[in-house]
């Protein structure tokens, strides 16, 4: 029992390093002697608890994925929460899981490009029931009286918008904003308004001309 413990305080104390590290070198500036470092152990217990920086980076973003999608489902769900909160809550959640772990989208979309199957497998690691995707898609095309197409249209909208200042950092912290952190971030959280009345407006706009 003392052994299962402590197995699991040190996977989370790794866990924990990994996402510092990796927040603030990248994935691919990452190495896994600063994660040792950071965490307090040796390099051998490290790989001992995961061979690989991606394995490292899988285990943690299924554990944030499956902390983040399911307070998701109720919300998108509720029928006591009309579709502007829904709206804001959706764009407020991706986005702050993504100031929470900026090296996710990058990491994300690479690793998907090579194995196209591999979302299908974070969402299964990650404990999420794939129907309940199907069943946010009934729930909103009969609350907006959209399509379940339109209804996809707009949820791939949403994210695509969330994800890409994070995805596209050089370009927006280095060009737009000159390499300034700061203006960035306010910038991103500036985001969290912007895209949420966007589809907001197009729902609204879509639905009187129904």
């Amino acid at each position: 029992m003392i052994a299962k413990k402590y197995e699991k305080d040190t996977e989370s104390k790794i866990l924990e390093a990994a996402r510092r590290v990796f927040i603030q070198k990248g994935l691919d500036g990452a190495r896994m002697q600063e994660i040792a470092d950071e965490a307090g152990i040796n390099k051998a217990l490290l790989h001992y608890y995961f061979r690989s920086k991606d394995k490292l980076f899988m285990k943690i973003f299924i554990v944030e994925f499956g902390n983040f999608f399911p307070r998701l489902i109720p919300v998108m769900l509720s029928k006591d929460m009309d579709i502007d909160r829904k709206i804001r809550h959706f764009v407020d959640g991706y986005i702050e899981l993504f100031l929470k772990n900026p090296f996710l989208p990058a990491f994300v979309i690479r690793e998907i490009n090579r194995n196209p199957n591999l979302f299908k497998e974070f969402v299964k690691e990650s404990g999420v029931d794939i129907k309940m995707l199907n069943s946010i898609l009934t729930t909103l095309s009969d609350e907006l009286g959209l399509a379940q197409r339109e209804i996809m249209h707009l949820l791939v909208t949403l994210v695509s918008s969330c994800i890409f200042p994070f995805a596209g950092k050089p370009i927006i912290e280095g060009v737009l904003f000159d390499g300034n952190e700061k203006e960035y971030r306010k910038f991103l959280e500036e985001r969290k308004i912007y895209v949420a009345e966007f589809a907001i407006n197009y729902i609204k706009h879509n639905t009187k001309n129904k």
